[in-house]
């Protein structure tokens, strides 16, 4: 069985430069939702969507860092 429906669109228009898309796809990276959790792809995503100007992500950017392994660490 392949990705839900929404996933799919979701991966297309990200994978199209719409940074709410690649926003979206870089939470459910984080989070595991649909897809299995993997921190690397969460931030090519989120600095993608940062890249485009979009401030959620922007936001969600200062409010974490990566170590070296791409392990996420909420700041205090």
């Amino acid at each position: 069985m392949g990705k839900p429906k929404k996933l799919r669109i979701i991966c297309k228009q990200a994978k199209m430069g719409k940074p709410h898309q690649m926003y979206a796809l870089a939470v459910r990276y984080y989070e595991g939702t649909g897809v299995e959790e993997d921190t690397e792809k969460a931030l090519y995503w989120m600095n993608l969507a940062a890249d485009a100007g979009y401030a959620p992500a922007l936001a969600w950017l200062e409010d974490y860092h990566f170590d070296d392994d791409a392990n996420v660490q909420a700041y205090s």
